[in-house]
């Protein structure tokens, strides 16, 4: 238990002196308390029962020195603590996202949005506030237990046993239910997964559900996963509040305990006076308080724990694309863009590490430099997969992808996806403005650069129609544009990149067949033969390329150009004939011609 906080609380050790100085003020504060309270049996010998004015006065200054010294080094040891929780929580809220930023589409595919999200907020809470009373007071109670018992043996060993019995009965009731609390810790922080990812989905996807008057089934879904994660947390909240009570109240019936024991001794005078009767039941409050703090203490630091494990997991989730050491950067005007697939095949890969069936098997294909060429096939046919790979978005299976006579194994990252410009299936824009997300691929770039890739991407005309034109605000993923103006920016900002070889992954599905015919006959003309990829459904997005990858159930089916394909391939002539034959010229899905 608290192994997974432990790893974290490993992080103070770059601050060894400042946390050996916040442990010891809590030492002394400790001593100073415990030695306040010694004073109390002069005060009442001296003072009360002898009445010496003096002894009241002199016993009095140094209690309020012990006072003061207590509550200083308190304050002190408290403003370490902050400092601790804090900046715990930003080195690790810093390296889970700078590690997040190295996982490659695998590494999302097992770890999805709404559980990050979850691991870089609540998860790190927990972790601060587990680091604070830590800190605070994790070494308080023990502390302050061994200087009592110290105390309580030398001065008053008749009560020893007193002691010692309620420490065993405080013990005895925090182990019956500190364990319950852990696991309910567990099961709270998973189903707050579940949570998350249903309120994501759902605010994501809130069109759709109103589109279809799904509400009431969104709420019931959604009290569903909240009423899983009120019972453990429930659990969890209930134990925690009882405990601190029931401590305090067995701290209370054994003050009384021992001012009967120790009131009896005094009348029978069995040795004890009425100063250590009262000197003992301060040790004993203070032996009381610090454990019925534990009881606050201990539920957070499980869980930190919790949350702790949570973090690490994802922490110690390497990247599934491993950059290889000898790898060589190649200078990018000396790339030429010849791709060759060589007996590829791939398969995802499921969260338990097994992989599902083949998405793509046996690809053989060669795209010669500067080449045109589309991928046409049902959803589910392997086009997206396809040039996923190209990039290193995900490794192949088996087989090899070699650009220009180099494995992209052997290619650094950085430097293969310099040369691979990509727009993805959904245009995502970021918040910013619109040069900011143009130029997000290469800031340095000279306007005119992104200008002529706006003209090629047919973006220019929007663009410049805008109040603020270039520096006009974006907002979240671009909601504040159309569907086909975020993927003609998207295509603008592959392009400002200048790439060497340019992927278009089904990145004109929202445009018409006029802005898209504008836009596929502007790009070779600004690419200066650059090998371009274009996948797609429709059929009037390849017509015009050199090259068509007719692609089913993973394999290749059918290869050529647009007249050889009508002349030799059944499939290529069916959907021809479902979208372009009889006066129909788009929106007729691939699947529909392949099932």
């Amino acid at each position: 238990m608290l192994k997974s906080f432990g790893r974290i609380f490993g992080i103070t050790k770059l601050y060894r002196f400042r946390l050996v100085s916040s442990q010891v003020l809590l030492l002394i504060s400790v001593l100073a308390t415990v030695g306040f309270a010694t004073l109390t049996q002069g005060m009442v010998n001296l003072g009360m029962v002898e009445g010496d004015p003096e002894a009241v006065l002199d016993i009095g200054f140094w209690m309020l020195v012990l006072a003061v010294i207590a509550g200083v080094t308190m304050a002190i040891a408290a403003g370490l603590a902050v400092f601790f929780s804090q900046g715990t929580a930003y080195y690790v809220r810093s390296r889970l996202y700078e590690k997040i930023q190295s996982f490659s589409f695998g590494n999302f595919d097992r770890h999805p949005t709404g559980q990050l999200m979850v691991r870089l907020n609540a998860d790190v809470l927990n972790v601060q506030n587990g680091m604070l009373y830590a800190l605070l007071l994790g070494l308080y109670a023990p502390f302050m237990l061994l200087a009592t018992l110290v105390l309580t043996a030398f001065n008053t060993p008749e009560m020893l046993w007193v002691l010692l019995l309620v420490i065993v009965v405080m013990a005895a009731l925090m182990a019956l239910l500190v364990p319950p609390i852990f696991r309910n810790f567990q099961e709270r922080q998973a189903r707050l997964d579940d949570l998350n990812n249903a309120l994501q989905e759902n605010v994501t996807g809130i069109q759709v559900v109103k589109a279809f008057t799904r509400e009431d089934y969104e709420i019931e879904r959604f009290e569903k996963r909240a009423e899983a994660m009120r019972q453990p947390a429930y659990g969890a909240a209930w134990r925690v509040a009882y405990l601190n009570p029931l401590l305090v109240g067995v701290g209370q019936i054994a003050i009384i305990f021992g001012i009967g024991v120790g009131g009896n001794q005094v009348l029978s005078n069995a040795g004890l006076d009425v100063g250590q009767v009262v000197a003992f039941t301060q040790y004993l409050s203070l032996t009381i308080s610090p454990l019925a703090l534990l009881a606050i203490v201990i539920p957070m630091l499980l869980r930190a724990d919790t949350s702790a494990e949570r973090i690490l997991k994802v922490y110690d989730d390497e990247p599934m694309i491993k950059e290889d050491e000898g790898a060589l950067t190649s200078a990018l005007a000396d790339v030429k863009g010849r791709i060759v697939f060589e007996n590829v095949s791939f398969a995802f890969q499921r969260p338990d590490g097994k992989l599902n069936p083949p998405a793509l098997k046996n690809i053989n294909l060669t795209i010669e430099p500067g080449q045109q060429v589309g991928f046409l096939g049902a959803t589910g046919a392997g086009k997206s997969a396809l040039v996923n790979l190209i990039p290193r978005f995900y490794d192949v299976t088996e087989g090899s992808i070699t650009i220009d006579g180099v494995d992209v194994r052997d290619i650094p990252q950085d430097n293969l996806q310099q040369m691979v410009g990509i727009a993805l299936q959904e245009a995502v824009l970021f918040k910013g403005d619109l040069r900011f997300n143009l130029k997000f691929a290469q800031p340095e770039v000279e306007d005119q650069v992104m200008f002529g890739a706006a003209k090629a991407a047919d973006s220019w005309g929007f663009i410049n129609g805008l109040p603020q034109k270039w520096e006009a605000p974006v907002a979240r993923r671009g909601y504040n544009f159309s569907g086909g103006q975020r993927q003609r920016l998207s295509i603008n900002r592959a392009l400002t990149q200048e790439p060497k070889i340019l992927i278009l992954d089904d990145s004109t599905s929202a445009l018409d067949a006029s802005t898209e015919g504008r836009v596929q006959a502007a790009i070779p003309k600004f690419t200066h033969g650059i090998t371009t990829l274009y996948v797609a459904q429709r059929i009037s997005a390849v017509i015009e390329l050199d090259n068509i990858v007719l692609l089913q159930n993973g394999e290749i089916v059918a290869m050529g150009n647009h007249e050889q394909l009508l002349k030799s391939s059944p499939l290529y002539q069916e959907i021809y004939k479902s979208q372009l034959g009889g006066g129909i010229t788009a929106g007729v899905e691939l699947e529909e011609v392949a099932s």
